[in-house]
């Protein structure tokens, strides 16, 4: 199991574009756009919320077999991590957890227009209601650009 620093967890938690990452049984992937990623207090899980309308074969390649990637990446910087683990669990967001997809949204125009990026134009990703997927983290790996990329972190 991977624990999570505070650094990791700030940075995680911040205006980056982030993908969540599944394969089917026959080994197909499949990835989504993930909103308001953020790292529970055991530093060891997450949970991330994809657009409800768009989940369905996510939830059915977790279901199938609980392996899940989640990439995220800063606009500006291109500062990139990977965190691979196994599925545990979907819910219904609480309020404070639409809260938390909402400032994620708002962080991300904002990294995104900083690139050029209208922000009504990245407003269009995005579809209100969502559902959340959690992970325990297994294994985290840097993945920015350069002669540093896929080593773990």
């Amino acid at each position: 199991m991977f624990k999570i620093d505070g650094e990791l967890k700030e940075y995680v938690e911040s205006g980056v574009a982030c993908l969540v990452a599944t394969g089917n049984a026959e080994g197909r992937p499949l990835v989504r756009m993930g909103w308001g990623p953020s790292v529970r207090e055991d530093g060891t899980t997450i949970d991330v919320y994809l657009e409800t309308a768009r989940a369905s074969e996510t939830l059915a390649n977790l279901e199938d077999n609980g392996r899940i990637a989640m990439t995220v990446a800063h606009p500006v910087n291109y500062r990139s991590a990977q965190f691979k683990g196994t599925f545990k669990s979907t819910g219904k967001p609480t309020d404070e957890e639409r809260q938390r997809v909402e400032q994620h949204r708002g962080d991300f125009t904002v990294s995104t227009s900083l690139i050029g990026d209208p922000p009504d134009i990245i407003a269009n990703l995005w579809l209100d209601d969502v559902v959340r997927i959690s992970f325990e983290v297994h294994q985290a790996f840097d993945q920015t650009p350069g002669p540093e990329a896929g080593k773990p972190l």
